[in-house]
């Protein structure tokens, strides 16, 4: 009997020899074991060769030695077959050898004996195949276990697995994948042998294995197409469920199942990585996923994109506009509420405009003009207005492209009254040639006479009150606002407009106390007089009785002022006369130690002016003062001036 301690302070196996044959055993000592009568495992029964009866038996980790009369031979204790046989040279006087003894200190190491010799032999990497009797064996984990880290060997492992799996069946065919995904077979080879073999599931687990042997690669092409495939048998078999003629409850329950699983592998971060950086093949999986009708994986896989303007896209398409307008707010991009505002405003005009409200000045409203431009039917028009309205007078939006549009929307309702209010707070904002011309296309007779006003048009738009509304009022107003605004050196344009209203009233309304109230709205711009040319040569007079009257008086009024203004002026002119006399009479004596009052210089040292006052000035010093305070023009003057007088002195 032998045993066999390596690696172990116990022992873990042992063998012994008979007559019949061997016997070996593994030996589990562990605490779990202690409790139970046997701690002997695998028992495994070997009958001799046909070299004989051996003389003695040895034990090592993988192998038992035989030892025989001219040599010892070694067999595998994995799969029972001869591994080696070394011949022993005796002689007749040594004998036979009789033991093999294992070195208790080093178990690798053996002693055979006889009368006369000792022969040592050691084991020497007993394990290195190991792992290929264990894979041959089809004991795939023990063939890993002694494969450690060497690549090479686990990939074999693992091919080999792939092909005892895929032997045994349908059974067994998610295994073989499994295996198959760890090896280096070719993907070709075995993606193909599950097509071939029709199973689904199993090329499934197959390209999913081998998709997770990627994640740490540098190979974003072939993780794209494996994502990709992997998706369309997603896609083929949630198809195939939905069209199978039993749509029991367990079908359906399939469907959901399948559905789960192909949202939860989309949305692996490992997936999302390396699909979402590449937009064809996004748009790939969105096309295949768009031929098998499957919308609703379609939506979910455009949102892990982020691919907002698919969602958005498919909701019109399917004519669902509210779900629509609320992924538009959710994504708060403002290109594509420029882009898709124009087909929500067709549709659902009013929650269109409550959703752009909520952005505020977030969007540009220039930008949004299209979706308004098409507004047809009243409801659109309307909610259009509302929502300029608010960037005009809420968000303070001066731009004058949306001014001009609100001003043609307006122009379109039959009341004028919004219109007005409009340019009233808006005017300078607004193309008023526009806005005039598109008023007059309009027939807004109101607007146009205010855009005139505004334009300093005032005889435009006097006459425009006149002819086209007949409103005097309208017309006064205007007159009134030119009076306000305009300069006195334009006091004759204001006469003519209010004799313009003078006018009308007496020739179209022919009303005289009417006109007398012109008359008295102009403020003394017109008189009596002024409008009497537009009266027939025989007419009654008594309604203007008063007011000829009063205009006599002012004449009289006005003559005596006059008479008073030039008996002033001839009294004026009359002392002016006198002093000029008596300045010629007057003489004034200069001291020689005067001095300039400008200068500073005795005075008489050049020519000078001595004035009533007692101030006496150099001529060139009193010219240089006073032309600091004339004009330009007036300066050229005193100076040609002054130069004849020097021309003269000399």
């Amino acid at each position: 009997m032998a045993v066999s301690y390596i690696k172990y302070p116990e022992p873990r196996s042992l063998i012994w020899m008979s007559g019949a044959g061997i016997q070996y055993y593994k030996i589990d000592l562990s605490p779990n074991r202690f409790d139970k009568e046997d701690v002997l495992t695998e028992n495994t029964f070997r009958s001799h060769t046909d070299k004989g009866l051996p003389v003695a038996i040895g034990l090592s980790e993988f192998h038992y030695l035989l030892l025989y009369d001219t040599g010892f031979e070694a067999r595998s204790l994995i799969n029972w077959k001869h591994v080696q046989y070394e011949s022993l040279r005796t002689t007749s006087d040594s004998g036979t050898f009789s033991a093999i003894i294992a070195d208790p200190m080093d178990p690798t190491k053996f002693f055979c004996h006889s009368k006369q010799h000792i022969i040592r032999f050691k084991t020497h990497k007993e394990d290195r195949n190991v792992w290929k009797l264990y894979m041959g064996l089809k004991k795939f984990e023990e063939a890993e276990k002694y494969a450690g880290n060497d690549q090479a060997k686990l990939f074999e492992i693992a091919s080999a697995e792939g092909d005892y799996y895929f032997e045994l069946g349908d059974k067994y065919v998610l295994n073989a994948a499994q295996s198959y995904a760890e090896s280096h077979r070719s993907f070709e080879e075995i993606a193909l042998k599950f097509i071939k073999e029709s199973t689904p599931a199993a090329l499934m687990t197959f390209l999913k294995t081998k998709l997770q042997s990627l994640a740490n690669s540098n190979n974003p092409t072939q993780i794209c197409m494996l994502v990709v495939w992997i998706v369309e048998i997603y896609l083929s078999e949630i198809f195939n469920l939905e069209n199978q003629q039993n749509t029991a409850d367990d079908d359906m329950d399939s469907v959901q199942e399948v559905r789960l699983d192909l949202r939860e592998f989309l949305k692996t971060d490992f997936v999302i990585r390396n699909i979402k950086k590449n937009k064809p093949i996004v748009k790939v999986i969105q096309e295949m996923m768009g031929s098998y009708g499957d919308t609703s994986d379609m939506i979910f896989f455009a949102n892990l994109m982020d691919d907002i303007e698919k969602v958005i896209m498919h909701h019109i398409h399917d004519q669902q506009y509210s779900s629509a307008l609320e992924t538009l707010r959710q994504s708060r991009d403002p290109e594509l509420f420029y882009k898709y505002s124009q087909t929500l405003m067709k549709y659902i005009p009013r929650d269109t405009v409550n959703v752009l409200e909520q952005f505020g000045r977030s969007l540009d409203p220039k930008k949004l003009l299209p979706s308004f431009i098409h507004c047809k039917t009243a409801e659109q028009r309307e909610q259009a207005v509302r929502y300029l309205q608010y960037v005009v007078f809420n968000c303070k939006c001066k731009d004058e492209a949306i001014h001009n549009f609100l001003l043609s929307l307006f122009v379109q309702q039959e009341d004028e009254s919004e219109l007005l209010n409009f340019l009233l707070k808006t005017d300078a904002n607004v193309d008023k040639k526009y806005a005039l011309r598109l008023c007059s296309e309009h027939r807004k007779w109101k607007a146009c006479c205010h855009i005139y006003t505004k334009m300093g048009l005032y005889e435009e738009a006097v006459k425009l009150a006149l002819t086209k509304l007949a409103n005097v009022f309208e017309a006064e107003k205007t007159a009134i606002e030119a009076q306000n605004y305009c300069s006195s050196d334009q006091q004759e344009m204001i006469k003519k407009l209010w004799l313009m209203i003078a006018r009308h009233v007496v020739e179209e309304d022919k009303d005289i106390k009417r006109v007398m109230e012109v008359i008295n709205r102009a403020e003394e711009v017109l008189k009596i007089e002024d409008i009497l040319p537009f009266f027939n040569d025989f007419f009654y007079i008594d309604d203007f009785k008063d007011a000829i009257c009063k205009s006599l008086e002012i004449y009289n009024q006005n003559i005596n002022q006059l008479n008073d203004d030039m008996k002033d002026a001839t009294e004026s002119a009359e002392r002016i006369h006198s002093d000029i006399s008596n300045l010629k009479r007057k003489n004034c004596v200069v001291e020689s130690s005067k001095n300039c009052y400008l200068c500073d210089i005795p005075l008489l040292t050049r020519s000078f002016y001595v004035f009533p006052c007692s101030h006496m000035f150099h001529t060139a010093c009193l010219v240089k003062e006073i032309t600091e305070y004339l004009s330009e023009r007036k300066a050229g003057q005193v100076s040609k001036i002054y130069k004849r007088f020097v021309r003269a002195e000399r």
